[in-house]
């Protein structure tokens, strides 16, 4: 089996990320994405004391440290966390999080993304309004050298968009062929034969995709498949350090990329071990990694 450094690839790892990733080689990942615990209440099978706000923020950053030395210079890191509210009061751990990488790290962030969720659990009480949002953000080595292909990842156009391409524009209307007007959009004077570039904010349902997970907090598919199809290319490695259910493993295998996971709790070891091979029957999975 081919390996990274003494790591097994298309394994998942059983153990605490935090020292696992001491064992990577240098420059030899080319993305990250994971979706790591709740600072508070979240129990991933295991009690780990660190787990809290007031001292999450320390207990994470050493996975950046040893992330910039780990990450290849086009690599990215992609964070998917989110906050809670307790006691009325709203945490602030995930911004001072993003804070103290920017500043205490060598990675750059890059960006920030939102993920709105179609379908969430409704906020108790009446004065906090429903909450389905979660914060995604995105770290890189080097801000100019990091990889793209933003092609893979456009998205079809809008019957009302092509139609502005296809009419004429006066000043800021369009004008039809019918003769009406509306309001034109400044940009583009055609489309991109590969369709538009994805905005910031992604619409990923919480609900079908997840059925039958035993998982407090599993991740949506399409999350990790964006970001690997835009931010690597086939043969390279993405690593999960917090696994859980084994969606980027799958997704990964899937777009014949090869990943590496770790996870603390020896459940979910297994959990991600059944979907693999759910996914992979023995002699697919074998050929695939022969490839």
């Amino acid at each position: 089996m081919e390996k990274i450094g003494n790591l097994d690839l298309n394994k998942t790892h059983l153990g605490d990320c935090m020292e696992l990733s001491k064992e990577l080689p240098d420059d030899s990942v080319d993305l990250v994405v994971t979706s790591p615990p709740y600072a508070d209440t979240v129990s991933y099978g295991h009690e780990v004391e660190v787990f809290n706000p007031e001292n999450y923020v320390d207990w994470f950053l050493q996975l950046f440290h040893e992330a910039y030395r780990f990450l290849k210079p086009a690599g990215s890191f992609i964070l998917n966390i989110n906050d809670r509210a307790t006691n009325g009061e709203r945490s602030t751990y995930v911004f001072e999080l993003v804070y103290r990488i920017a500043k205490e790290t060598r990675l750059k962030l890059f960006d920030r993304y939102i993920w709105f969720k179609k379908s969430a659990l409704p906020m108790p009480g009446d004065k906090r309004l429903n909450d389905r949002i979660e914060y995604i953000f995105h770290f890189v080595k080097d801000t100019k050298k990091f990889k793209t292909n933003t092609d893979r990842v456009r998205e079809p156009y809008k019957e009302i968009s092509l139609r502005r391409f296809k009419n004429k524009v006066h000043g800021n209307d369009i004008i039809n062929s019918d003769g009406t007007t509306e309001l034109s959009q400044r940009g583009s004077s055609k489309p991109h034969p590969l369709g538009k570039k994805p905005i910031t904010v992604f619409r990923f349902d919480t609900g079908s995709a997840l059925r039958g997970l035993k998982h407090p907090a599993p991740f949506h598919p399409q999350l990790p498949e964006f970001f690997i199809k835009w931010l690597t290319d086939e043969k390279d490695i993405v690593l999960d350090p917090f696994m859980g259910g084994g969606t980027t493993g799958v997704v990964a295998l899937k777009l014949n990329r090869k990943y590496l996971g770790f996870d603390i709790n020896p459940e979910y070891i297994k959990m991600t071990e059944e979907r693999i091979k759910g996914e992979f029957p023995d002699k697919g999975l074998n050929d695939f990694l022969k490839r």
